[in-house]
């Protein structure tokens, strides 16, 4: 399961937070990840198009980007994709790029 939350609006709470978790679930092990920028990639053809992951995870390999978060919902019309902070640009480009040019 992952759970994004503004580091902002976290940081004084993070302890309570994490109490609350192993308390209500008991999981075997929680971590966290910082420095975080989440690309979504939307589009209505997606549902109908095989391959439209693939297009982006390589589309980012090219650039040596690596994908630290992954979430896509039933519907299928969207990816979700986290990247480090400092590889939100390039990200952003070479997913216009494959999509787009």
């Amino acid at each position: 399961m992952t759970i994004i939350v503004n580091t902002d609006e976290f940081i004084d709470k993070e302890q309570d937070v994490l109490a609350g978790l192993h308390r209500a679930v008991q999981p075997d092990s929680i971590e966290l990840e910082s420095d975080l920028a989440l690309i979504a990639v939307v589009g209505r053809g997606m549902k109908a198009s095989r391959g439209t992951a693939a297009r982006v995870f390589n589309a980012l390999a090219k650039e040596n980007i690596n994908i630290k978060m992954i979430d896509q919902g039933s519907s299928e019309l969207n990816i979700i994709i986290g990247v480090r902070n400092c590889y939100f640009e390039p990200a952003i480009k070479a997913i216009y790029n494959e999509f787009i040019d």
